[in-house]
């Protein structure tokens, strides 16, 4: 898990939009093979902002589900953070036996539903990622280095 401070002008791109909704998400990945898989989820709280002002007051509290599993719980983006414009990122091993991997963010029925303003204050997810550690070969044949040279000229 790690934190960083996100910038306008030098921020990752990733961070600058989100998908949120008042109740839950739910993202599936299908086709995938048999096999334990590195899930990175990234999130930012970018609704909200640090300090004293009325825009402030907003708290975003919800439960992450991986496979049906509830992997946290009362999972508030800035307080892991460390305050809002901060990205966040949480590392989960997912896994898959039937081919389909399942995320679920579910708001906790806490947090606030109209403080700043009314609006939209459940789950909210910048990016995910989802890796297969072994997909991938170490070792790379002689063929592979002639086309990775070719084509990054």
């Amino acid at each position: 898990m790690e934190s960083r401070q996100l910038s306008s002008n030098g921020g990752n791109e990733l961070y600058t939009d989100a998908r949120v909704s008042p109740s839950s998400l739910t993202y599936y990945a299908f086709c995938l093979a048999n096999a334990t898989y590195n899930v990175s989820l990234h999130f930012a709280e970018i609704q909200f902002t640090n300090g004293e002002t009325y825009s402030s007051l907003g708290r975003r509290i919800f439960d992450i589900y991986i496979q049906g599993e509830r992997e946290k719980q009362d999972f508030n983006i800035e307080e892991a953070a460390g305050g809002a414009g901060l990205s966040r990122v949480e590392r989960f091993n997912a896994n898959v036996t039937d081919g389909t991997l399942e995320i679920h963010f579910r708001w906790a029925g806490k947090g606030t539903t109209s403080v700043p303003e009314r609006g939209i204050y459940g789950p909210l997810i910048s990016g995910i990622s989802i890796f297969n550690p072994g997909r991938f070969s170490t070792s790379i044949d002689s063929y592979c280095l002639r086309l990775i040279a070719l084509y990054s000229d």
